[in-house]
């Protein structure tokens, strides 16, 4: 287990959580419009889902490619594309049934094509995958210059192409930058050069300085601008270089997907239920909301390992041996 990268999984997760805990909008969630939970949750927007892709990029680089086409794309599919079918549509089903959610699908018939929720992230990095696997077929990208090119390439068409949102293809254009430099700090052991003070200094005053130059955030930014592009890698390395080995933060990044996955399930259950039982404080909604978020799918997944059909349909797991409930359990990244 690398503790450094389990504990920034595990930040990830939190920062994920009291997202939607909060709402992506004052129309979600907890339905706050201003105050400083407001804008820390909506400022959080230039590092949350950056970071997770970094450090699926950084994972992968300890893993490429090896050379088996099929096996790696079978294991992708599976991985990937089987939980967002499965859990992405009880999710849709759910929000339609269920009083009290903040959301519903409109067009049943768009489902998935145009992404549920959440998991447009899961389907988005699917494609990521593919185009990363079809690149690893090009020498080039195995050295620096090469590699650089394609970095260039991929933060051009983040900031210039727009509107291809079916099949998260959009997000996948949103997530390729932050990837690929996740996957040069593994690639071409770049991560050892962060740590250097000026180094930090420095990814410190661009990502702060950035961040003040934008002003106060908004609820769902454009986040396709060269002024976010650049607040997210820089933070992204940093949160690396500090080399954080917080135990409680890593054993929350072991289950990153899980969580990922059904965080919004817990969450908005125990919304609804003290909400039913006439609890409206805004300070324990969002501390049950970030409990339940995180704690759930960690039962959850704890379960579901143990039976084959579940775990395939739910985490796109297989069971090629027994699990077992202790063991450290598969992630959003792996192939297998």
């Amino acid at each position: 287990m690398n503790l450094p990268i389990e504990t920034l999984r595990g930040l990830a997760c939190v920062l994920l959580v009291a997202y939607h805990v909060i709402g992506a909008d004052p129309e979600r969630g907890l339905q706050i419009a201003d105050g400083w939970v407001r804008w820390l949750n909506d400022g959080l927007a230039y590092v949350r889902m950056p970071l997770f892709t970094f450090l699926s990029g950084l994972v992968y680089g300890l893993r490429p490619f090896s050379g088996n086409s099929r096996a790696f794309l079978t294991a992708k599919a599976r991985r990937l594309l089987v939980p967002m079918l499965v859990v992405g549509t009880l999710f849709a089903l759910l929000q339609s049934l269920v009083p009290g959610t903040n959301a519903s699908i409109t067009d049943w018939k768009l489902l998935h094509l145009q992404p549920v929720a959440h998991f447009w992230f899961v389907e988005a990095l699917f494609w990521v995958f593919l185009a990363v696997w079809a690149l690893e077929h090009w020498p080039p990208i195995k050295t620096l210059p090469g590699f650089a090119l394609v970095l260039a390439v991929a933060c051009g068409v983040y900031l210039t192409v727009r509107g291809w949102s079916w099949l998260g293809i959009e997000g996948a254009l949103y997530l390729m930058p932050y990837f690929l430099v996740g996957l040069a700090m593994s690639r071409f052991s770049l991560r050892q050069h962060l740590v250097r003070p000026w180094v930090r200094a420095a990814l410190l005053l661009i990502g702060l300085g950035l961040v003040l130059s934008m002003g106060v955030p908004t609820p769902n930014p454009d986040r396709r601008t060269v002024a976010i592009l650049l607040t997210g890698i820089a933070l992204c390395l940093l949160c690396l270089s500090l080399g954080l080995q917080w135990r409680w933060l890593s054993a929350i990044g072991r289950y990153s997907y899980s969580i990922y996955l059904f965080h919004v399930f817990f969450a908005a259950a125990i919304r609804i239920a003290a909400h039913r039982l006439g609890v409206h404080l805004t300070a324990l909604d969002f501390i049950l909301g970030l409990l339940f978020g995180l704690l759930g799918p960690i039962l959850l997944e704890r379960q579901l390992v143990a039976h084959r059909w579940p775990a395939l349909l739910l985490l796109g797991r297989t069971q090629r041996r027994k699990a077992s409930a202790t063991e450290p359990l598969h992630r959003l990244t792996t192939a297998h």
